[in-house]
């Protein structure tokens, strides 16, 4: 069995910086487990500016973000493993993964830090049913739909929106030449209002229908329109759209942490951390996996800092 100083699962931003961050501090036989095909995780699909600042010095796109960091973790000695699943791990610090080279495969450690991030997941804020019809979408597939696959998810878009993610699809979707026929947010705009939202806005006529909620959708095998409710007057108003851009709630890819029989927050679902410790000796965690729903509002990750405080426990255990 191969034996690693740490071993970093989730090659998201906040994995891959969370390497660096332990190599930056002495730790030098590393190994990243990543279960997509490249690294980077969800900033892939975040190309406008906002990120790396801490790291860089400056705000750039999250593919640049990413690819700067990659071009470190190639320099280095640094082992990555792509496409490649992990199924197992174990108190003792023994990982099992499973990719289509090494087959089932078990690897130790001394150390492990777990960056496996979160996924958007349909919550009770979204209670219109969609009737298996196509054309709706979440915010987070729309941008990889329009981001990195190249397409958009309509001609006419009603996108819902709770915080800066769903105004910045909505403005990607014009500058990719569609047409937003409304952004839908349930509270008074100016409740959202800040700063960034007003640089996203700002050239950009989109009509924003405040205190209202999507209620029905309709339409044959596409949708073709839907109703939304004022919650303040209940007055139901139409529109005719041919896709709807759904903002749901975003929940931290906890099941290893879970295996594991973490600590964790029974309301937020992440693991409970005291500066990245986690309540098994040896086992850190980082990134969207402990911050869950609070990522959406979020621009920076504290890999880095997850990593120094992982290679000072390894070289106390030496």
């Amino acid at each position: 069995m191969l034996k690693y100083d740490l071993i970093v699962i989730g090659g998201g931003i906040a994995g891959m910086t969370a390497a660096l961050g332990a190599l930056k501090s002495g730790v030098k036989n590393i190994l990243i487990i990543e279960r997509d095909n490249n690294l980077g995780g969800i900033l892939n699909q975040c190309i406008h500016n906002g990120f790396g600042e801490k790291f860089l010095g400056e705000q750039v796109t999250g593919p640049e973000y990413i690819n700067f960091v990659q071009e470190r973790l190639l320099s280095s000695n640094i082992e990555i493993k792509l496409e490649s699943t992990v199924i197992e791990i174990t108190k003792e610090k023994i990982v099992t993964y499973v990719n289509q080279i090494d087959g089932i495969n078990k690897v130790k450690s001394d150390a492990i830090i777990l960056s496996t991030g979160a996924r958007e997941i349909y919550t009770g804020s979204v209670i219109i049913p969609t009737n298996g019809l196509t054309g709706i979408f979440t915010l987070g597939d729309a941008h990889r739909l329009i981001n990195i696959e190249g397409y958009l998810p309509g001609r006419k878009t009603v996108v819902t929106a709770k915080n800066k993610w769903g105004f910045l699809v909505a403005r990607r979707i014009i500058i990719e030449g569609g047409y937003v026929e409304a952004i839908v947010i349930e509270d008074e705009f100016d409740a959202l209002r800040n700063e960034e939202i007003e640089s996203i806005l700002d050239g950009f006529d989109i009509e924003i229908i405040e205190n209202s909620r999507v209620i029905e959708v309709h339409g044959n095998s596409r949708i073709n329109g839907l109703k939304i409710l004022n919650l303040k007057d209940d007055v139901v108003i139409e529109r005719e759209c041919d896709s709807l851009l759904l903002s749901v709630g975003f929940r931290p890819e906890n099941m290893l942490a879970e295996m594991l029989k973490l600590n964790i927050n029974s309301n937020t679902l992440v693991p409970i951390v005291d500066d990245f410790k986690t309540s098994i000796d040896g086992i850190f965690a980082c990134g969207n996996l402990i911050y869950g729903k609070m990522a959406l509002i979020m621009n920076e990750t504290d890999g880095i800092n997850c990593g120094i405080k992982t290679a000072e426990y390894i070289k106390s255990m030496k």
